[in-house]
């Protein structure tokens, strides 16, 4: 995450028009939890990205299809606290995120702040780095909106 000129958060994602690979940003501020996950959302392969509180109820969430986001919040919530307990019990240190890889897709979740995950649904075609990628960049503006 960066700074631009008015001191609003921004991060940086891959532009998929352009198979360069550069960058362009986008700026989160003035989109606020929705604006952010709305450009999850359209990285290659997401289909569902949500922000839930760490007692399991969906605060924000955007979807390309139907997705029980009740459910999945309330699971990508318990996996989360789990994973850390495992994480606590094995002294590991801190935990940076979760992936779960299904036949159709993956379901990534991450700590966004202290009171915050972050929950991204992919498809088949999603890139895994670039969705690991793209929730690292934007977790702290997550947790700065709340």
């Amino acid at each position: 995450m960066a700074d631009n000129r008015s001191n609003a958060p921004t991060f940086q994602r891959f532009n998929d028009a352009e198979e360069s690979g550069s960058m362009q940003t986008a700026d989160v501020a003035a989109g606020g939890l929705r604006g952010i996950l709305d450009a999850l959302l359209k990285v290659e392969g997401v289909t569902a990205a949500l922000v839930v509180g760490r007692d399991g109820f969906a605060i924000e969430s955007v979807s390309s299809n139907s997705v029980d986001t009740d459910s999945v919040a309330a699971i990508a919530a318990s996996s989360l606290t789990a994973a850390e307990a495992m994480g606590e019990a094995l002294k590991l240190g801190t935990m940076g995120s979760i992936l779960i890889e299904y036949e159709l897709g993956p379901v990534a979740v991450t700590p966004a702040g202290p009171d915050a995950v972050l929950a991204v649904v992919g498809n088949q075609g999603a890139n895994l780095g670039r969705v690991r990628i793209e929730m690292r960049k934007v977790r702290q503006a997550v947790a700065s909106q709340l």
